[in-house]
């Protein structure tokens, strides 16, 4: 089953849910890409013979201001998606992991590895 299935949403919340992650979309992609692009540059930056170690500094601050803007992005749209559901259902969002990432269990399998500190879920599994 999954997550919908289990919340067992009306057709109106899962509409409302398919609007707030289409309207999410574009952006988390843009961040996304920004992200994977200043990762590229540190990487390089760091194979160089001297790397600069102020611009190696700079990116990894811009580099966690991404991650953090991701974690907001997505702190926010997991709290817009538990505003429309019913106290029941906020329950059953909440202790099935459907909450904040951190409260999930080690049982997430991630594929491609961790290089760039990123997290991705196994097959199957959905970002929200």
């Amino acid at each position: 089953m999954t997550w919908d299935e289990n919340l067992n949403l009306t057709t109106e919340q899962m509409q409302q849910i398919t609007q707030m992650r289409e309207t999410m979309q574009p952006a988390m992609q843009e961040i996304r890409q920004n992200l994977r692009d200043l990762e590229r540059e540190l990487r390089q930056v760091n194979q160089m013979e001297n790397p600069d170690s102020e611009r190696i500094t700079e990116l990894q601050t811009m580099i966690q201001d991404y991650k953090t803007a991701i974690e907001n992005l997505t702190a926010g749209h997991r709290e817009s998606i538990r505003a429309i559901l019913t106290p029941e259902q906020q329950v059953l969002f909440d202790e099935r992991q459907f909450g904040p990432r951190e409260d999930r269990g080690p049982n997430r399998s991630q594929r491609g590895g961790n290089k760039a500190g990123s997290k991705r879920f196994g097959q199957g599994g959905r970002r929200w």
